[in-house]
């Protein structure tokens, strides 16, 4: 079935003037002719031209008008279509492609200075043929594919672009006519009305066989009243899913009754849920793939996310004061309720995305529950506070949006979810800023290592490049990895990148694209084949042989540094008891100077990888310096002593061996004790947790209990 919402066009749209094969409403029935603008075939032209083309009112579609009409004056019919337009299907200032609405009375006008022959089998659709003939289909048993298969072998032979030429109008209206018939062939409904209409239905109420033309009448006349319906139901819901709507009833003097009979929230779904990213079915595969490692690596990314989208309400002038140094004071009683009036969808939006962001953040937050490196421990519950707050309010928030009003009801609970949110914001900003200090710290033990004269061997995991290989010279420029250090041979343990295989293939995909001299490759010179060896997984190498890569140190002190200044650009809630101004000024300072701190070391970094062999001795000196004035800041900051980092692994030294503990040391004893304890307690839980099997009575008392009762 074809939809009439895909025929275009509102119900009983007109055709524009012009338009070929169209008939006037005056011609079906008695109607008025159109009327100014272009003068389509069988129309009245406009108001002042003699009148020489309209048909008489009444007339037949076609029929042409009586030669005795008067030249100078205006027919009844085209005075009342002068007075009311409406009443033709002309309409003037759009295309005429527009207006060949398959659901509209189309003619097929014949022109004999441009008339062409009709092809044999397109002769049905003019000599009054119904359609279940024309498509060659059972009115009993329809078969939608034949009749589609019909419709395209005719469509193959009247599309206007398939002719071979200029398509005339008789040409534009014959096609049209296919597609009105193949439309009401293939629609239930109307090819109902159609069968009832032009073959009758027999017996009492029955309806009389009226032919093919009134059949089709009627069957287009339901098909504009359904498209007509549709479009002014979706009219209506589009209104109701804007303003929402309300049931009223009116008493016999129009006075409106049940006030409280309003559609509830849980009744209507004016505003779906929509998701605040386009890709959280992608974050929810993302999580299923993630490791313990990897989520502590972005858990930082979802709380500084969370931090950014929750700034727009903290910093609202409703809800907290500017302060001195970026910051922002919370006003002790907010203006929540012009603050939810003032900007509700925008409210909504933001509130989605807040959603979003604490529900990622939460999640990352109750996997690492149980791992001791987690910066987030102790707020999940607040976490979980603020995503359920949201959650509830976005729900009892669309009520409110379609009624247009907020009630006290709505102010309380944004009051709870505000405190909730200006907590956690609180946190995580200090525990996001503890972490970045902490990470400066980490820093300086994952570079200094790797640098020139450290005094000792690179640790595991370090990243170099090979260089000044003599007996594999193919290998030099190659990267690996540092997985260990042989003390007896004193060289490196490296893990050589393989390449892919397929990743150097040149070859095209289609062999008729290689060049013609492959074919006659044997009669040409033979080409010297060399050798390529083959490149080893594990190689030996000494120091000397070995150039650190700074790229990847480089990337987390770049990364390191832009954290840090967004998070010291980010606003921090500053209470009313405190004096901002100094605030700011204690911890200004400090903060840019960590800012410079970790900028020249990564700048360093920078100049060391664009230098090459000799660029990290040339910064060494100077990246040491830049780290070890931001160790000593970040722990100052903490409020803990700075200590200088422990020396690099011995290159001569192996580390000591694990010693196990003898059986007569006191610590041994206290372990084993405690062992024991544990094991016992578990062992009595598990006790008492098995059931306890009920006694068998003996066979005596089952004797003397039978006896007393058969007495």
């Amino acid at each position: 079935m074809i939809p009439l919402s895909s025929l275009g066009g509102g119900a009983a749209r007109p055709p524009a003037a012009g338009a070929p094969g169209l008939v006037p409403l005056g011609s079906l029935g008695g109607g008025a002719p159109a009327p100014g603008g272009a003068p389509p075939p069988f129309m009245a032209p406009p108001s002042g031209a003699p009148p020489t083309m309209a048909p008489p009112p009444g007339g037949p579609p076609g029929s042409a008008p009586p030669a005795d009409a008067p030249g100078g004056e205006s027919t009844p019919a085209e005075k009342k279509s002068e007075e009311d337009p409406s009443t033709t299907l002309a309409e003037v200032g759009k295309e005429a492609k527009e207006y060949l609405d398959v659901l509209m009375p189309i003619s097929i006008p014949h022109n004999p200075e441009d008339d062409r022959p009709v092809p044999k089998i397109a002769r049905c659709l003019e000599d009054g043929s119904d359609l279940f003939k024309i498509f060659d289909v059972d009115m009993h048993k329809f078969d939608p594919k034949a009749a589609r298969k019909t419709y395209h072998k005719l469509q193959a032979i009247l599309h206007p672009d398939k002719l071979g030429r200029e398509a005339t109008p008789a040409d534009q209206a014959r096609f049209t006519k296919l597609r009105q018939a193949f439309t009401v062939i293939m629609d239930d409904q109307m090819r109902a009305v159609y069968r009832q209409h032009c073959y009758g239905i027999a017996g009492s109420g029955g309806i009389a066989a009226q032919g093919h033309d009134n059949a089709l009448s009627k069957s287009l006349e339901m098909g504009r009243d359904l498209r007509k319906m549709g479009e002014d139901r979706a009219i209506v819901l589009h209104k109701a899913a804007e303003t929402g709507w309300a049931v009223k009833t009116q008493d016999k003097d129009g006075r409106t009754m049940n006030q409280d009979g309003r559609k509830q929230a849980h009744q209507f779904n004016l505003f779906g849920d929509i998701s605040s990213s386009d890709d959280e079915a992608d974050l929810e595969k993302e999580r299923r793939s993630m490791t313990i490692a990897q989520i502590l690596e972005k858990s930082p990314k979802y709380a500084d996310l969370f931090l950014e989208k929750v700034k727009p309400i903290m910093l609202d002038p409703k809800i907290s004061n500017a302060a001195a140094g970026g910051a922002f004071t919370m006003l002790e009683k907010p203006e929540i309720e012009e603050f939810l009036n003032q900007g509700p969808k925008s409210l909504q939006k933001l509130l989605r995305k807040v959603r979003a962001s604490v529900k990622q953040m939460n999640w990352a937050m109750t996997t690492l529950l149980q791992q001791k490196e987690s910066p987030w421990r102790g707020l999940e519950v607040r976490a979980s506070l603020v995503e359920h707050g949201t959650v509830k309010f976005l729900e009892i928030m669309r009520s409110a949006i379609a009624v247009g009003k907020f009630s006290a009801v709505h102010v309380d609970e944004f009051a709870k979810l505000l405190d909730n949110m200006h907590r956690l914001y609180m946190d995580i900003f200090e525990r996001r800023g503890q972490e970045l200090l902490r990470s400066a710290i980490a820093a300086e033990l994952q570079v200094i290592y790797v640098l020139p004269e450290s005094g000792g061997r690179l640790p595991d995991g370090t990243r170099i490049i090979l260089q000044d290989l003599q007996a594999r010279a193919d290998l030099n420029g190659k990267k690996g990895t540092v997985t260990g250090w042989d003390y007896f041979i004193q060289r490196y343990n490296v893990d050589v990148d393989q390449e892919d295989a397929n990743a150097n293939q040149n070859l095209p995909a289609n062999p008729d694209l290689m060049s013609d001299d492959l074919d006659d490759a044997d009669d040409d010179e033979e080409e010297e084949v060399t050798t390529k060896l083959a490149v080893p997984k594990k190689l030996m190498v000494q120091p000397k042989n070995v150039q650190v890569d700074l790229t990847l140190p480089l990337k987390k002190l770049e990364g390191m540094s832009k954290d840090w200044n967004a998070w010291m650009n980010r606003p921090r809630s500053v209470s009313a008891s405190q004096d901002a101004e100094a605030v700011a000024a204690a911890l200004g300072p400090p903060l840019q100077s960590m800012a410079g701190y970790l900028q020249e070391a990564a700048s360093a970094l920078a100049a060391g990888v664009a230098g090459g062999r000799d660029g990290a001795d040339l910064i060494a000196f100077e990246c040491r310096e830049s780290l070890q004035g931001a160790r000593n800041l970040a722990a100052k900051l903490l409020g803990e002593e700075p200590q200088e980092p422990p020396p690099p692994p011995s290159m001569t030294e192996p580390p000591p061996a694990l010693v196990p503990v003898k059986a007569d040391d006191p610590m041994s004893r206290v372990l084993k004790e405690a062992a024991e304890v544990a094991a016992a307690g578990i062992d009595i839980k598990r006790r008492d947790k098995t059931p306890k099997k009920k006694k068998d009575r003996s066979r005596s008392r089952r004797r003397r209990r039978h006896r007393s009762s058969s007495s």
